[in-house]
């Protein structure tokens, strides 16, 4: 007797791929295909090496953006061939959350202790830079 398998096994599932998961937002996908040892890092030479990361920030692939940016290979810093980071094309593409997403991870180290930011937006004195005069 014998068992037909391909009714229980999807043999047409393509393995997981970043830049697919970066265009569908799927963060399981994502998941997926960094256990399998891709990078948020890895560029596409037919996108102007843009990473799955400038991906997901123009298309606002923002679940997206969000689990990546909590992962090891994440770097917001990264540019592709045009100079630009994945926050200018969320910029250029009035993507405001996944701005926020990018920013936020771009300048985390300006995060207070007790998770605040540290506001520098009013310019006063402070006991690092005094007044001068």
């Amino acid at each position: 007797m014998s068992i037909n398998q391909s009714k229980y096994m999807n043999t047409d599932a393509s393995p997981p791929n970043t830049f697919r998961a970066a265009e569908n937002n799927d963060v399981e996908e994502l998941l997926a295909a960094l256990k399998d040892w891709q990078s948020l890092s890895d560029r596409d030479a037919r996108f102007l090496n843009r990473t799955p990361v400038h991906i997901a920030a123009a298309k606002s692939s923002n679940d997206f953006l969000a689990s990546a940016s909590q992962q090891e290979s994440f770097d917001p810093h990264l540019r592709d061939d045009n100079l630009r980071t994945a926050f200018d094309h969320a910029d250029a593409y009035c993507n405001e959350r996944g701005k926020k997403i990018l920013f936020d991870s771009m300048y985390d180290d300006l995060r207070a202790p007790d998770d605040r930011y540290i506001d520098y937006s009013d310019n006063e004195p402070s006991p690092f830079f005094p007044s001068r005069g």
